[in-house]
């Protein structure tokens, strides 16, 4: 019996694992602590320190899809039509950038100027 209810806990939990996952709202980046950390991002290329450029790399990203996160949020809580389709133009302008950006990503260094221009471009589209 003891073995029947320590199956069934751990089959169970993770269910409640991702419940309370999903329930979560995503962190909100503002557009100062995204340009403090791509300019970081930047100063590391610039010295070609590739190990902390791909871990601040990382950061940009992470803070990228928190960005995401919130603008199909606000898509969600839109309490308009037209409210909706101004943050639908939002996203659709943050991903067309995020893609440009994920595509630079694999060569830092070489990619350095258009990497900082098109995450600036991003971080201008933070709200």
């Amino acid at each position: 019996m003891k073995h029947v209810l320590i199956s069934i806990l751990i089959i169970i939990s993770p269910v409640f694992v991702i419940q309370r996952a999903v329930a979560q709202a995503p962190t909100h980046v503002t557009p100062a602590a995204f340009t403090t950390k791509v300019n970081q991002l930047d100063s590391y290329i610039a010295a070609g320190d590739t190990i902390h450029a791909r871990s601040t790399w990382s950061d940009v990203h992470t803070m990228m899809l928190s960005v995401l996160a919130v603008s199909k949020q606000s898509i969600y809580g839109a309490t308009s039509p037209s409210d909706k389709a101004t943050h639908v133009s939002i996203l659709d302008n943050q991903q067309a950038i995020y893609f440009d950006v994920w595509g630079l990503k694999n060569n830092l260094i070489a990619n350095r100027t258009s990497l900082h221009t098109r995450l600036g471009d991003f971080g201008a589209t933070i709200y």
